[in-house]
């Protein structure tokens, strides 16, 4: 019994976290004026992520539309540290931008009328957050199958899709008219996402796996699937 009682004590010790909420976690849980005056309309995401270094290079386009006229039209968009914003386009025009820990604020020059759409596009690279122990530790995943390839993916249910692109990261908000994912790889391996394939398209050793979702979806069930895959097929015969 006091075996029991110890093993039961200590696993609570060992699953008792104690964390204390902070501003980005405020900022990312919550609907605030940034957030509530736009919704989500369509995500376009291209990432090329590289195994050696560990790193992913990308941009995403983020469709958006307007459900009522803000006081001041800024709008928060979510990427996790360490990756880093290289530039911001609005309706496809460089825009400023001001980057708070894992947000990113933006005052757009628009003309906001209900019901309009925009579009934001966030380009930026660096070294994301990689999972110890996916997928209860979320980030990103570089490992080997038992072949010695390279496999990749992202696990971020907890951690929020935000981890590895830019995007409201609110699961209040889905994109209504779905999602494209390209993924640009080695062109020895393959990129398996949500949806149906659209294209592969192959330059330079590389490969671009475009893959296509058109309805609403979690912006954390969007997510990548990089390695070496084997394909077969068969016909069954009915009687």
């Amino acid at each position: 019994f006091l075996g029991l009682l110890y093993s039961c004590s200590l696993q609570a010790q060992l699953t008792s976290t104690n964390k204390a909420f902070t501003k980005a976690d405020t900022l990312r849980g919550s609907l605030n004026a940034n957030r509530n005056w736009w919704d989500v309309q369509h995500y376009n995401v291209h990432v090329t992520p590289d195994f050696t270094s560990k790193t992913i290079q990308g941009h995403t386009t983020i469709l958006c539309e307007v459900v009522h006229v803000p006081k001041q039209n800024t709008l928060q968009i979510d990427l996790q540290q360490p990756l880093i914003v290289d530039s911001i386009l609005v309706n496809n025009t460089n825009t400023s931008f001001e980057r708070n820990d894992n947000i990113i604020l933006i005052t757009p020059p628009l003309r906001v009328k209900k019901k309009n759409t925009f579009t934001v596009t966030v380009y930026y690279h660096g070294a994301p957050k990689v999972a110890k122990n996916a997928p209860w530790d979320g980030g990103w995943i570089f490992k080997k199958d038992a072949q010695n390839n390279p496999w990749m993916s992202v696990a971020c249910q907890g951690l929020g899709a935000s981890v590895w692109y830019p995007c409201k990261d609110h699961q209040s908000d889905e994109p209504e008219k779905g999602a494209v994912l390209n993924i640009t790889v080695p062109d020895s391996l393959q990129a398996i996402a949500n949806g149906r394939l659209q294209t592969v398209t192959k330059s330079k050793q590389q490969a671009t796996y475009t893959w296509k979702v058109t309805q609403p979806i979690n912006t954390y069930t969007l997510v990548p699937y990089i390695g070496k895959y084997t394909s077969f097929a068969d016909t069954l015969q009915g009687e």
